[in-house]
């Protein structure tokens, strides 16, 4: 999965302390992943993807049960509910905006750019990195498109490109399908 560095570069030098706070998760991030990759060489990307997937169900448990809020019900304020949702719990020291949000004929896009991701820090892979983080998100869109009875015919989260192949920030393409009007039940 990675090559763990020494020193990553935000160490390097005087550093604020969002910074500071960035490297430190960062490094901590790689070290854990590397135990994990170690113990469970085959099986890294399943766990990770899954303790997402279970990050983006306490995460909507919080919020909405216990916080009482309404959940959004379009694809819009679920893309709107995401980006608040990375960036104040999963990647508060990332920079998080949402690239494009578009509706085509049947389908409806989105893209979430995650710069500064503490989870790519300090990886060096052939391939996009972020299982957690798609778990998180895929998680999330289930959840409120189930909860809102949102038919859809296909619902796709992509990481389009990662910061731990040389890429300027992680991006997750996410793509809902509707179905044709005379194929709804």
């Amino acid at each position: 999965m990675s090559k763990e560095q020494d020193i990553i570069e935000w160490w390097q030098g005087r550093l604020k302390e969002r910074e500071l706070m960035r490297a430190f998760f960062s490094k901590t991030w790689t070290k854990i992943g590397n135990r994990i990759e170690v113990m469970f060489p085959d099986k890294t990307k399943d766990l990770y993807y899954s303790a997402g997937r279970l990050a983006g169900l306490e995460a909507q448990r919080e919020y909405f049960k216990i916080g009482k809020q309404t959940p959004p019900g379009d694809f819009k304020g679920i893309i709107e509910f995401i980006k608040m949702a990375l960036e104040t719990l999963i990647v508060p020291f990332g920079d998080i905006k949402i690239a494009k949000l578009y509706k085509l004929f049947l389908d409806e896009e989105a893209i979430i750019e995650v710069k500064d991701n503490p989870y790519a820090a300090g990886l060096d892979s052939d391939e996009p990195t972020c299982y957690f983080l798609k778990g998180f998100i895929e998680a999330v869109l289930e959840y409120l498109t189930d909860f809102n009875r949102i038919e859809y015919e296909k619902l796709v989260v992509t990481e389009e490109t990662c910061m731990s192949m040389g890429a300027e920030a992680c991006t997750f393409q996410i793509t809902m399908s509707y179905p044709a009007r005379g194929e709804r039940p």
